[in-house]
């Protein structure tokens, strides 16, 4: 088989470059070991749509940053168009004390900074997005009444939305499907080889060529790229343990709420309402080898007591659906500023690694249009169909 651009993995990133890629009359397949798409990373994380409002890693001038903060008001036309749930819930980020006053006015300047005003690297018109603003502790009590009482006020970011990222990721495939991309699941690539300045990959189903390769993997991406010796990037894998209630739960909260990690660091003191109607709480992070997928009783009971921390009066142990871990790719370990990695390798043309990590899905409606544009720069011809459809939809087969 050739093919102009082959995407190696299904999951959101990847799924993001096929539909963008659909536009245009090329030949694309992705390439993906599962039985299905969006399997790994990308079902398993906490489905927060942000702009950064509510991460102090969110460091200005990242592509991280970017990328998330341009995403924002794309979310509710790609929700209308492809038909999946996308709900805004709203974030309220609890605030015990000045140090965390403190630190949120400096994560409140930043969001602001970035996102209104027109001289911002940013710039996102108001329209599209209402700033973050403080609220007192009566209005954070009427707006969540089985919140911790021992609070002063809160950060409130009323962007803050929620999806099923499964259920986006099966959107954005099924566009791309529609559009002509062809999808070969259950192949697994177990070498690519450099031909010319193109690449021939094989598979468990046989051989594929192609011009131009998407590095999508996930937390495997450093093992596609060493096919080629296209690694421009490092990366600490980091595993995560969410734990998810029943819906009995899920109607008494209303919002995401999180306190500022201290003792908990790195793991997050986050909960929320899902786009399904249950409740979720973590993270308990822990770096392991990426073949560890065991669900510990100590994550679980992290999970838990987070749970309990934001909401002491709810009985939270007799409400558990189930818990589960996923992995995330983490960059810059030794600073602590997270960033993208979506770029290629200044010895490897026509190949693009993309490596995300946290807030891949919520910059996951620009991560498509920002390689396109990479593509497009290298001199690689591209020509728009007459006949995309935005809406589109077939199922994978």
């Amino acid at each position: 088989m050739y093919v102009d651009i082959a995407i190696v993995g299904g999951g959101i990133a990847g799924l993001s470059v096929a539909m963008e890629l659909s536009k245009y009359n090329i030949d694309v397949a992705v390439i993906e070991k599962n039985n299905d798409v969006g399997l790994e990373t990308t079902s398993t994380n906490h489905n927060l749509i942000c702009q950064g409002a509510d991460s102090l890693s969110f460091r200005p001038g990242t592509l991280h940053a970017e990328l998330n903060i341009k995403s924002i008001p794309l979310w509710p036309k790609l929700s209308k168009n492809l038909n999946f749930k996308f709900k805004r819930i709203g974030g309220i980020w609890l605030i015990r004390d000045k140090v965390d006053y403190q630190k949120f006015l400096k994560l409140k300047s930043r969001s602001f900074k970035q996102s209104t005003k027109p001289d911002a690297p940013y710039y996102i018109p108001k329209e599209d997005f209402t700033p973050v603003e403080f609220i007192d502790r009566k209005t954070v009590l009427d707006m969540e009444p089985y919140i911790n009482k021992d609070i002063l006020g809160a950060l409130y970011d009323p962007n803050l939305a929620t999806v099923d990222p499964k259920e986006v990721a099966k959107a954005y495939a099924e566009n791309a499907n529609y559009n002509g991309v062809k999808f070969l699941l259950n192949t697994e690539v177990k070498m690519i080889r450099r031909e010319g300045i193109g690449f021939s990959i094989e598979t468990n189903n046989g051989n594929i060529k192609a011009s131009f390769v998407i590095n999508a993997a996930g937390i495997n991406i450093d093992r596609i790229a060493d096919f080629v010796k296209a690694k421009n990037f490092s990366y600490v894998p980091l595993k995560g343990t969410i734990t998810d209630f029943d819906e009995e739960i899920g109607k008494m909260i209303n919002h995401e709420v999180h306190v500022l990690p201290r003792n908990e660091a790195p793991n997050m003191v986050t909960a929320l309402p899902t786009i399904h109607g249950n409740f979720r709480s973590g993270i308990y992070m822990e770096l392991t080898y990426r073949s560890n997928n065991e669900v510990t009783k100590y994550a679980v009971d992290y999970n838990i007591n987070v749970a309990k921390k934001l909401f002491p009066d709810i009985n939270f142990e007799n409400h558990i659906i189930k818990s589960f871990t996923g992995f995330m790719a983490y960059t810059n370990p030794d600073t602590g500023w997270h960033d993208f990695v979506i770029d290629i390798p200044e010895y490897v043309p026509n190949w693009i690694n993309i490596l995300l990590g946290p807030a891949g899905v919520s910059a996951s409606p620009m991560i498509g249009k920002y390689v396109v544009e990479l593509i497009k720069n290298t001199g690689f011809k591209i020509e728009e169909k007459s006949n995309y459809s935005p809406t589109g939809r077939k199922v994978i087969s």
